[in-house]
């Protein structure tokens, strides 16, 4: 019988060097993330043109970059301002909205009377005062030079992760026992179609839906901000459950305060119509079912990604879920079974009798 204890160990320590590890591994998994979603094209491109593989890489740098630059030189400015536009007003709209829900200018709580722009004024107050004091504006200051830092460093992890993954993996494989190898790999071949299926349709949904919350909302509805609210509605769709909700009460509450009550339901009711499109039509088609979880499972999935790894364990609970559900149906798979066929009835008393065998005797000599 196989020795597992090495096994065990080796994945014991693997768990605690995670753990020892987890307030740095963020742009490791950035980068690893981003290497696995094209691995695949670089594959392809190396394969074709037959150049280094750092070389195909460093090309494919060029390009993204150019690309993203491109595409925040035509947006960014219109983005940056309808983002800081909806930022400073989102207290008046929340003032707006409670006005015409409440239809005065005042509610009454615990006996005290209090007016919706004071409500909209202290919320204006702690959304202005973060960087307000020096220790608020050096914090804020060293927050974003750790942001910046952490997006050199998925690009230098990513770039590796793209030129040695192939030969990592290979070399994982190489350290398999002989008679598990074979399995293992049909099994790491099923979580990748999985996690490959799920990449790829987070990215192409966060474009289809910023693209059409934007046609929508601007162009047909007239509503303000709506490129801004397209690229917050794009941005939460990552979020399994509660981002779509979160960015449908924005949108909602942003149409309200410009548009009135209609505009309002019709802004909702499309969020509601535009929910169930990419579920029953888009989901299906981009990502398939290979990723289709309980949403019990993915809200437990997404609770502990939170808890575990905050936001980036929140967004990576689902497809790990996944992948982990893949691995349950290899090695915990459901027996096909037949059900019992229903017994024979008893004969009822004094009922026709059955068949009576016939015995004939030869003939006499």
């Amino acid at each position: 019988m196989r020795d597992n204890r090495p096994w065990v160990l080796l994945a014991l320590a693997v768990v605690l060097i995670v753990w020892l590890a987890r307030d740095v591994l963020g742009p490791f998994v950035i980068g690893g993330v981003i290497a696995y979603a094209f691995a695949q094209p670089v594959n392809v491109a190396q394969a074709r043109t037959g150049w280094p593989r750092a070389a195909v890489i460093g090309i494919g740098y060029v390009i993204a970059l150019a690309l993203i630059g491109g595409l925040l030189l035509l947006i960014a400015a219109q983005a940056a301002s309808e983002l800081s536009s909806l930022a400073s007003s989102g207290p008046d709209a929340v003032a707006s909205t409670l006005r015409g829900l409440i239809g005065a200018d005042s509610i009454t709580i615990a006996g005290q009377q209090i007016t919706v722009d004071s409500i909209a004024a202290a919320l204006e107050q702690q959304l202005s005062s973060f960087a307000a004091s020096p220790g608020d504006a050096i914090h804020l200051a060293t927050e974003a030079g750790s942001f910046l830092l952490d997006a050199f460093l998925v690009l230098v992890v990513t770039f590796y992760f793209l030129l040695d993954g192939p030969r990592l993996i290979s070399r994982a494989v190489t350290r398999i026992p002989a008679d598990r190898r074979d399995r293992t790999v049909d099994v790491l071949g099923r979580v990748h179609i999985t996690l490959g299926r799920w990449l790829r349709g987070q990215i192409v949904l966060v474009v289809f839906v910023a693209a059409v919350v934007y046609v929508v909302l601007g162009p047909i509805l007239n509503v303000p901000h709506a490129l801004a609210l397209g690229i917050v509605t794009g941005v939460l769709e990552l979020v399994p459950l509660v981002g779509p909700v979160i960015a449908a009460a924005i949108s909602g509450v942003v149409a309200y305060s410009s548009g009135g009550f209609n505009v309002a339901v019709i802004v909702v009711v499309f969020y509601i119509v535009l929910r169930a499109v990419e579920d029953q039509l888009v989901v299906p088609v981009v990502i398939g079912r290979a990723v289709h979880l309980h949403p019990v499972v993915t809200i437990f999935a997404v609770l502990v990604g939170l808890s575990v790894a905050g936001i980036l364990g929140g967004l990576l609970g689902v497809p790990v879920a996944a992948a982990v559900g893949v691995l349950f149906d290899e090695f915990f798979p459901a027996s096909p079974t037949q059900p019992p066929s229903p017994p024979e009835p008893p004969p009822a008393e004094g009922g026709p009798p059955g068949p009576v065998e016939l015995v004939t005797s030869g003939p006499s000599t």
